[in-house]
C-alpha cells in the first residue's frame, strides 16, 4: 500500500483563550492552524504458523508539519512550533497460535523538531521512541482469560529535551464468564506490578486498580 494525505488541525477555544491563573499562562490568541502532510508505505501478509493463520504488515511513514501546535511546561502556554518531522515504522502481527488470540504492535518513532534555532534537532517532547503492545487471549468453553503487556520507552517533557521522563512496562489482566450469549461478567486488573510512571512531567498515572463489570446485551 502507499498513500499520502494532508490535513489541518485549528487551535482549541482553550488553546487561544483560556484565562491566566497562578498556575497556567493562558491562551495564546496568536496562535496558528496546523498543516501537515503526511506519506505512508506497506506491506502485509499471511502465513500459517503450526496450521494457524497469521497475518502481518510493516508500514513506514513520515509526518511533516508546519507551525505543530504544542504546550509547554512548567506554565504549559501553547505555542507553534515552525517545522517537525515525524519519522515512524510500525509492525503489527495479529491470529491464532496454540488456541490463543494473538495481537503484537511494535512502533518506533522520530520525532523531530527541524525549527531554526537551539531546538532544532531535538525529540518533540512527550513522545516515546518505542512502544510496544502484546494482546494474549484465550476462550475456554464460556469462560475466557487474558493479559495485555504495554511497554513505552523513555520520553522528554520539554523542547530543550532536559527534562526525561523514564521508560515503563504495565501488565493488565482480565478474566470473563458467559451465562449466557447476551449476559457476562468480567474482571480487570490493570497496572498489575503497581508501576510508578508519568507520560506528562508531576502527572502520576494510575496505580493497580481493579474493575468487575456485569454486562447485559440483548
Amino acid at each position: 500500500v502507499a498513500s499520502y494525505g494532508t490535513a489541518f488541525t485549528a487551535p482549541t477555544f482553550n488553546d487561544l483563550y483560556f484565562p491566566a491563573d497562578p498556575f497556567f499562562a493562558g491562551g495564546n490568541p496568536d496562535l496558528q492552524p496546523e498543516q501537515t502532510g503526511s506519506a505512508e508505505l506497506g506491506v502485509s501478509g499471511l502465513f500459517s504458523a503450526m496450521g494457524n493463520p497469521m497475518q502481518w504488515s510493516v508500514n513506514i511513514y513520515q509526518t511533516d508539519v508546519d507551525d505543530l501546535i504544542a504546550l509547554v511546561p512548567p506554565l504549559f502556554y501553547a505555542e507553534n512550533i515552525d517545522r517537525a518531522r515525524i519519522r515512524g515504522l510500525e509492525g503489527v502481527l495479529v491470529g491464532q497460535f496454540m488456541d490463543f488470540d494473538i495481537a503484537a504492535n511494535l512502533t518506533l518513532l522520530d520525532p523531530r523538531n527541524e525549527s531554526d534555532g537551539p531546538e532544532n534537532g531535538n525529540l518533540l517532547a512527550r513522545r516515546p521512541e518505542q512502544t510496544f503492545r502484546l494482546d494474549l487471549d484465550r476462550a475456554f468453553g464460556r469462560f475466557a482469560a487474558g493479559g495485555t503487556i504495554f511497554a513505552a520507552g523513555r520520553r522528554f517533557d520539554d523542547a530543550a529535551n532536559r527534562e526525561s521522563l523514564d521508560g515503563y512496562t504495565l501488565l493488565d489482566l482480565r478474566a470473563s464468564y458467559a451465562f449466557s450469549d447476551s449476559l457476562s461478567i468480567q474482571g480487570r486488573l490493570e497496572n498489575v506490578f503497581d508501576q510508578d510512571y508519568e507520560t506528562v512531567a508531576w502527572y502520576n498515572q494510575s496505580g493497580r486498580a481493579f474493575y468487575l463489570t456485569l454486562r447485559y446485551q440483548p
